[in-house]
């Protein structure tokens, strides 16, 4: 191996070593469903629920999808539902929510639904889980006949991290590092011209 090969590797080791430093995080506990059942337990266990009346908290998110004198809400209880990643939330797996038929009067109080510029306005919904609804097609759904806006949602900002830009710079080193260590490598394979 030539010396400027082992400079090469020794360069892009420690460049790989310093992204993967950087793009660690400490790892904390994620914020649990304030539902019991929460949306996951309805849906591993949808049988044993199916009927009972239920009190559903979380973000509302997306839109409101209005049909005649009722509508459609996503009520999300997940690891996220207070805050997203950017402002803090401790990762804890998927999104997770239900999906909730109301009166479409309810939903006029609603100022912020969650989406990627927005946190969504906390609701809680109280109603009847249906593990198969009949009334549309078989869906895992809560009929609700209230809402109660817990906390409103805000505008998201999110701002440019120092790590993230730490986290692609090293990454883009490590790339270049690479395409060099690339390059030397096919040089010294390459049959010499004389």
């Amino acid at each position: 191996m030539s010396t400027r090969l082992a400079r090469a590797l020794v360069a892009a080791t420690l460049l790989g070593l310093l992204a993967l430093t950087v793009g660690c995080r400490a790892e904390g506990t994620p914020q649990s469903s304030p539902n019991s059942p929460s949306s996951a337990g309805l849906v591993e266990e949808p049988k044993e629920h199916d009927g009972t009346e239920v009190t559903f908290t979380g973000e509302v998110i997306g839109e409101a999808m209005v049909r005649g004198d009722n509508a459609w809400l996503h009520i999300n209880d997940d690891a996220y539902y207070l805050e997203n990643v950017e402002e803090g939330a401790q990762l804890g797996g998927y999104n997770s929510g239900m999906a909730v038929w109301l009166p479409a009067a309810l939903v006029e109080d609603i100022e912020y639904y969650g989406d990627y510029k927005h946190e969504g306005d906390i609701v809680q919904v109280t109603g009847t889980f249906n593990a198969a609804c009949p009334e549309h097609g078989g869906d895992l759904e809560i009929h609700a006949t209230s809402l109660t806006v817990v906390q409103t949602g805000r505008e998201v900002v999110d701002e440019i991290r120092p790590a993230k830009v730490a986290w692609a710079a090293g990454l883009a080193l490590l790339a270049l590092g690479l395409y060099l260590v690339n390059r030397l490598w096919q040089r010294g394979t390459e049959p010499r011209r004389r």
